[in-house]
């Protein structure tokens, strides 16, 4: 076993547009709840709150 050596795959290349595509994705799902929450409908809302 001590002369096995261990193939480890090339090392995956980042990709450039992820990190800012997931930062707006993120951005505008954080929008949507403040939407919703500030909306204060008086509709049943679905979830833990009521």
């Amino acid at each position: 076993m001590a002369g096995k050596q261990i193939d480890f795959p090339p090392m995956q290349k980042e990709n450039a547009r992820i990190a800012p595509v997931m930062f707006v994705l993120s951005l505008a799902c954080i929008a949507v709840v403040v939407i919703i929450l500030l909306s204060d409908l008086e509709a049943p809302f679905i979830g833990p709150w009521g």
